[in-house]
């Protein structure tokens, strides 16, 4: 396995696992992300007939009985390759092995047994995990016969089941928690607070390095290939008081360009993660420079209404540009992102990641704000008594504001003329409320509505 080291000081720790970590381990192909997804009872790992779809570690709470665990889905294990994705992949699987409490080693049972099989059935004996083996792909009642070869993998009396119809995978469930050692040796539950924070960005602009970095060692395989990651991954973590959910997502770009299901769902995975998280960070690459579809990807950010912290990666190779000098440039070139934190960092290096992980767990306090009504609108009543608007001769009178939500912050302003408000007032009091209660890198809603009753007069 490959060793990143961490970001230097020591404010960046991983956290203990909260439940019991179950990793499904087997050779390419055999139905591992089907029956991921079907212990899950939702599609969230990406599933296809080509061989070596799953490429990283994929994560999910999982429950059964009464118990929650954390399931893993890993790539196809292939030993003694030498094609650098699938030595990759090997080493993430075999990470997956040594971290779990149980391992779920997944056979096909339309195939028999194979050396492969063999090769990790020995690995697993070997490493002294506890193992349950399971044979998939066993769709009718009289095929169950097929299991008798597997016996001699030496790893106990194998469990049919058919992930893809749904088949035993109770009967396999039961079997499962019934080895779970006592709940209270874990750690408790997710804490509340905990932020959700995406890396998002087009293809190949480092975000697999970066939480690697930050995590300490390999999360997500780092290849010069486009398109290498292509599931979602995670990693829980606290910067100083904050804990921290981040996750790694496949490269998105513009859905004329995609021709590939894999590719197709990938960026799918990735938006569902923009629309669950806290923070995103979208990363660009500063050895190419930016384009369009970085706008794009922003915009579809702060549609969510997900805090934005873009970053620009890769600052090891940037020559002849200085920091204020590029974010002076990206904000020339997008002007929405002048409410927005611009860094430049290198995730390679390590250089300022600790300060995008201190601009992050800001961006996402400010998200969760909630301004007392009474000095919401005391800020209120100033703006409409220093800036009075018209529209033809009757004046336009803030009445009161209320916040009805937050994650991101929503407000309510109620006027005698809610539609007749301008929009470069309407800009104006959003740009005002940012500065008073220092919203940088969250999406503000506003809302304007009349108050019942009120018969919109005014002179």
């Amino acid at each position: 396995m490959t060793e990143i080291n961490p970001p230097p000081g020591d404010q960046i720790q991983l956290m203990g696992r909260l439940r019991p970590v179950v990793a499904i381990v087997g050779r390419p192909n055999v139905g591992k992300s089907t029956l991921f997804n079907r212990i899950l009872g939702t599609r969230w790992a990406i599933t296809d007939d080509q061989p070596g779809v799953t490429r990283d570690q994929i994560f999910a709470e999982a429950e059964w009985a009464g118990r929650t665990f954390t399931v893993v889905d890993t790539g196809g294990y292939v030993p003694g390759s030498k094609d650098a994705i699938e030595v990759a992949v090997r080493s993430q699987a075999e990470t997956a092995i040594a971290e779990a409490d149980i391992c779920l080693f997944l056979c096909d049972g339309t195939t028999g047994v194979t050396d492969l099989d063999r090769e990790v059935g020995s690995m697993l004996r070997k490493g002294g995990r506890t193992t349950l083996l399971v044979v998939n792909k066993v769709d009718g009642v009289g095929t169950t016969q097929l299991l008798d070869e597997f016996y001699g993998l030496g790893l106990g009396e194998a469990i049919p089941v058919s992930a893809a119809t749904g088949r035993r995978s109770g009967n396999l469930l039961d079997a499962l928690v019934d080895l779970f050692e006592d709940a209270a040796s874990y750690a408790e539950g997710q804490p509340e607070d905990e932020i959700k924070v995406v890396l998002v960005g087009r293809p190949n602009v480092g975000k697999s390095t970066l939480i690697n970095r930050l995590a300490g060692y390999q999360v997500s395989i780092v290849h010069d290939q486009p398109g290498t990651t292509r599931d979602t991954t995670q990693l829980r973590l606290a910067w100083k008081d904050t804990q921290i959910q981040l996750m790694d997502t496949a490269g998105m770009r513009r859905r004329s360009k995609i021709d590939d299901d894999v590719e197709f769902y990938s960026g799918r995975r990735a938006s569902n993660s923009i629309d669950r998280a806290d923070v995103a960070v979208v990363l660009l690459d500063g050895s190419e420079g930016w384009v369009m579809q970085d706008a794009r990807i922003m915009e579809q950010v702060l549609e969510a209404g997900c805090g934005l912290v873009v970053a620009v990666n890769k600052w090891d190779l940037v020559e002849g540009m200085g920091v204020e000098e590029c974010r002076q440039e990206i904000r020339r070139r997008y002007p929405f992102l002048r409410d927005y934190p611009v860094l430049c960092m290198s995730g390679l290096t390590g250089r300022r990641v600790q300060k995008c992980l201190e601009v992050v767990s800001e961006v996402g306090i400010k998200r969760q704000t909630r301004i007392p009504t009474a000095r919401l609108n005391q800020i209120i009543q100033q703006l409409s008594a220093e800036y009075p608007t018209t529209h033809e001769g009757r004046s336009i009178r803030l009445l009161y504001a209320t916040q009805y939500s937050t994650r991101p912050p929503a407000f309510t302003i109620f006027t005698n003329l809610p539609q007749e408000v301008p929009s470069n007032y309407r800009r104006h009091i959003e740009n005002r409320l940012r500065s008073e209660f220092d919203f940088e890198g969250t999406p503000l809603r506003i809302v304007w509505r009349k108050r019942k009753g009120d018969t919109g007069a005014g002179t």
